[in-house]
């Protein structure tokens, strides 16, 4: 509906006429990850897409953190802070999709930077955990797949938040580039957590479910014992 450029365009016009006879692309349809939520009727997809994503990536570190304090209690606090700098970055990204950039503009971007910065920390934390942790005995595969994915991450949001300030719009653009790349990356990140996700079984969906409620607490702050047929097959 021509509301966002593609990606292989590079030039922008400061204006478009209307009843333009060619595609026209200006700095307002620079094609962003936010461009695509700014304008009827994606806004409402976009929105949904983030509220969705921003919810499972909450519980995909909770069950993270649980899967962590049922094997490993030594890890916990590494574990929990992780945790914490994964609810930050759900928040960051419920913001982000609710706050048209368009209207709420100061929002969405803190919205938005909040939920990179936390991605990308998140990232480093579970990297770490992972080196020092074999709960699956794929661990040889996953770490320095999670290393490549954690120096992707980090290349990318500081190659994004230095061309997107750039006056440039060619550098503006490459910034956009940047931008899907990361957030490609973080989800490819966050999917390779299916490989420790296939070895829960229901004593760790017991453990925040159907334990008293001091024990829950425990999964979520303090460990309280390692259970170590979680991992039983």
């Amino acid at each position: 509906n021509g509301h966002v450029c593609p990606l292989y365009n590079w030039v922008y016009n400061h204006s478009c006429s209307p009843d333009a006879s060619v595609r026209c692309c200006s700095i307002q349809n620079m094609p962003f990850v936010s461009t695509s939520g700014m304008n009827l009727p994606e806004n409402s997809l976009y929105s949904a897409v983030l509220n969705a994503v921003s919810v499972l990536f909450a519980l995909v570190c909770i069950f993270r953190h649980a899967q962590i304090v049922e094997r490993k209690v030594d890890e916990a606090l590494l574990s929990k802070a992780a945790m914490i700098i994964g609810f930050f970055g759900s928040i960051g990204g419920f913001i982000a999709g609710n706050c048209n950039p368009s209207v709420l503009m100061v929002l969405h971007y803190f919205g938005a930077t909040l939920c990179f910065v936390s991605g990308c920390i998140y990232t480093i934390l579970q990297t770490a955990l992972t080196f020092r942790l074999h709960l699956t005995g794929k661990e040889c595969f996953l770490a320095p797949l999670r290393a490549v994915l954690t120096i992707f991450q980090v290349v990318f949001s500081i190659c994004y938040l230095a061309f997107f300030v750039h006056p440039d719009t060619k550098k503006q653009h490459i910034g956009a580039i940047c931008e899907w790349i990361l957030a490609t990356n973080f989800y490819v990140f966050i999917m390779s957590f299916s490989f420790e996700f296939y070895y829960i079984t229901s004593a760790v969906l017991y453990a925040l479910i159907s334990r008293p409620d001091d024990e829950k607490v425990a999964i979520l702050s303090e460990p309280r014992g390692t259970n170590m047929a979680t991992f039983d097959k």
